[in-house]
């Protein structure tokens, strides 16, 4: 291990846990982590990923903070409105450890821009517009890169793990086939749980976890989590042969 004593001594209490081998805390330590979208979502999971001794991670998000994004984006506060999203988060993510590296991109995600995502050892999309969720979930396939979706619509959180392996095709376009626009629901229309965006986070963050230090592997299945009723169901997912990604 790297990890300077001052690092060690901030994740000392986790690397008790038997599953932190020297050799699994290694592979947290060289992972490189992309995030899309620091919201409600993206907060908590990079707060929990740093405080979880990931030292490589890239934060990419355009937006402004706003008054209204208070009740969930957990990493912000009223003196922080009207800043960058990326720029604050960095800064208070870099008061948890000093020594992260931590990378920002102060733009959306784009066709033009996803070359910020390579070298990525996993991708974290928690971005709400499905014209990013495509854009991403094709590089992820193109590039072999393992890519984890979390959403929220009001109280119903959902995450998958999509590890786009070259000789077992599973990816999201797989789950809606054809559809070249979904007009998925908004927090500002339809309303959002601040806690379900934070429970997103967190399953987001542990599957990630698991999936870097190949604890409990859990592609190919969709946690569907409502918080209301305090509900958790595992969904196995299928390939499907008619996704024009199957070719890559």
């Amino acid at each position: 291990m790297t990890y300077s004593d001052y690092e060690y001594e901030i994740f000392s209490r986790q690397f008790i846990l038997k599953v932190f081998s020297e050799q699994n805390i290694e592979k947290l330590e060289k992972s490189k982590i992309s995030i899309i979208g620091i919201g409600g979502i993206g907060c908590p999971l990079a707060t929990y990923l740093v405080s979880s001794g990931l030292k490589y991670i890239q934060l990419i998000d355009g937006d402004f903070i706003e008054k209204s994004n208070l009740n969930r984006q957990i990493l912000f506060t009223s003196d922080d409105i009207g800043q960058k999203k990326v720029t604050i988060a960095k800064k208070k993510l870099l008061k948890i450890n000093p020594n992260c590296q931590i990378k920002i991109i102060d733009e959306n995600l784009n066709k033009s821009n996803t070359i910020n995502l390579s070298n990525s050892s996993i991708i974290i999309d928690t971005s709400d517009s499905w014209e990013t969720m495509k854009i991403v979930n094709e590089y992820c396939v193109k590039e072999s890169i393992s890519l984890v979706s979390s959403s929220v619509v009001g109280f119903d959180v959902v995450v998958a793990l999509f590890e786009n392996k070259k000789n077992h095709h599973l990816c999201l376009n797989c789950l809606f086939p054809n559809k070249n626009d979904i007009d998925l629901p908004r927090c500002d229309t339809v309303g959002v749980s601040g806690i379900a965006t934070g429970m997103a986070g967190l399953l987001a963050a542990q599957k990630t976890i698991n999936f870097l230090i190949n604890l409990n592997q859990e592609s190919n299945i969709l946690s569907l989590l409502n918080v209301l009723k305090q509900d958790l169901q595992n969904i196995n997912l299928k390939n499907n042969s008619k996704c024009y990604l199957n070719k890559f």
